[in-house]
């Protein structure tokens, strides 16, 4: 990826083995959201040219000292954090202000091979599918909000979005018990290949239908909990609107600039006691757990709807750019 709307498959120098890392043989990369923003509009973490993609796995080519054994697979968590901030020392590895993203400030996993610095990055998958283990990354990203809103028992959660984050959200919702599963979703031919019952209620965005749909669901409440999954929405006074007494609101997809500088009622948030909270990637700790909960035998395999060799790369992109199913993987 050299700029906006320039990517192409090249041969380049083998990464070189890091002092006291390791080069792995990458098996998959999936394509993120991210990754097709980067591409039409760069991103603020972005330094070109640059090898994208964050959602990896791989298995060991040369292990160097870092007493892994060659073969061995793995998941790839994208952040090289100091380890010695307080952020860092409280599990938010995430947040450190040196840290750096694969695929954003180092070169990520849509090529042969990777390096990755510190051997502590990568969380073993055993015999697990490395296609299915690329759901990691963005599944961990939804444990990391769902963690915040404190999603559990009885929970009424409305998605809006019904794209791979948006379906990841809900897998984990009802893992972790939640109630009733609302989705908002524009284009709802693109969930063909969704389970049935993943989602309880589903609507489109035209005009009351989604405000319709909650109050129906919650039997007038609200939604107890809100995930944006789409950057294509406005976090304004009617989505708080939609929130229960007590209800939990997370800025979970990035906003668009145009649409941050939003008008809410602060004494809302006052007496009904609402919520709203932040959440921007994982930390390696959720990292973990995604890959522990994957591993049980979730089945996500229907989430795949593109798989492509790297030299159709290009192709790749334009699946998951289309919205027209769900998750493109680039497999090696």
């Amino acid at each position: 990826m050299r700029s906006p709307g320039v990517l192409s498959v090249e041969d380049v120098e083998d990464p070189a083995l890091p002092e006291g890392g390791v080069l792995l043989r990458v098996k998959a990369c999936a394509v993120c959201g991210t990754d097709i923003k980067m591409l039409e509009a760069g991103h603020r973490d972005l330094t070109y040219p640059r090898v994208p993609g964050h959602e990896v796995t791989g298995e060991v080519l040369n292990a160097g000292s870092s007493g892994l054994r060659k073969g061995d697979l793995f998941q790839v968590w994208p952040g090289s954090a100091c380890k010695a901030c307080s952020l860092c020392r409280a599990g938010m590895d995430h947040l450190c202000p040196q840290v750096r993203i694969m695929g954003f400030n180092t070169d990520g996993g849509m090529a042969e091979l990777l390096a990755v610095d510190d051997p502590s990055r990568l969380v073993p998958i055993g015999d697990s599918d490395p296609v299915l283990l690329t759901l990691a990354e963005p599944l961990a990203c939804c444990i990391n909000a769902q963690s915040k809103l404190g999603v559990g028992n009885g929970d009424s959660v409305l998605i809006l979005g019904g794209g791979p984050m948006g379906c990841l959200n809900a897998f984990l919702a009802r893992h972790r018990g939640a109630d009733t599963i609302m989705l908002s979703e524009p284009r709802t031919e693109r969930l063909w290949p969704v389970p049935k019952g993943l989602f309880d209620h589903v609507s489109e965005p035209k005009g009351d239908d989604v405000r319709d749909m909650v109050m129906q669901a919650t039997a007038g409440r609200g939604a107890d909990v809100i995930i944006p999954c789409t950057p294509n929405v406005r976090l304004d006074r009617k989505m708080f609107e939609l929130l229960s007494p007590g209800g939990r609101l997370c800025v979970f997809s990035g906003p668009r600039h145009e649409d941050s500088p939003v008008p809410i009622d602060v004494r809302d948030v006052h007496y009904r006691e609402l919520m709203v909270v932040g959440s921007y990637g994982n930390a390696s700790g959720h990292g973990r757990e995604a890959v522990g909960l994957l591993r049980k035998g979730a089945d996500l395999s229907w989430l795949f709807t593109g798989r492509y060799p790297l030299d159709e790369v290009r192709q790749a992109f334009a699946h998951a750019s289309g919205r027209t199913g769900q998750k493109a993987v680039v497999i090696l």
